[in-house]
């Protein structure tokens, strides 16, 4: 089974990028645009040594997120499968009851 990409063409900080996805376009869309909003805030919000590219810390806040995102829904997952466990004992002693 082939995947089937599609280009969209998405403008970050004044720069046109081409991606290939098999996502929508408005969700490519979306995505660029909230990576041009944090290098925004970056640039705005934290005084930056000339050397530093606020690129960078931008991907930097957007991996914080997405590891602390990851991290709460393994945490979700475990809780989850507890209360799973849980509710499956209590309807294994119910039934022999």
């Amino acid at each position: 089974m082939s995947e089937t990409y599609k280009t969209t063409l998405v403008r970050i900080m004044g720069e046109d990028y081409p991606l290939k996805s098999d996502a929508d376009s408005e969700y490519m869309t979306r995505l660029a645009k909230y990576v041009e909003e944090t290098i925004r805030h970056v640039s705005v919000k934290i005084a930056l040594p000339s050397h530093l590219k606020p690129e960078i810390l931008a991907a930097l806040l957007i991996a914080d997120e997405y590891f602390s995102e990851k991290e709460k829904n393994a945490e979700i997952g475990r809780r989850l499968e507890r209360l799973a466990d849980v509710l499956g004992k209590t309807l294994d002693r119910e039934a022999v009851e």
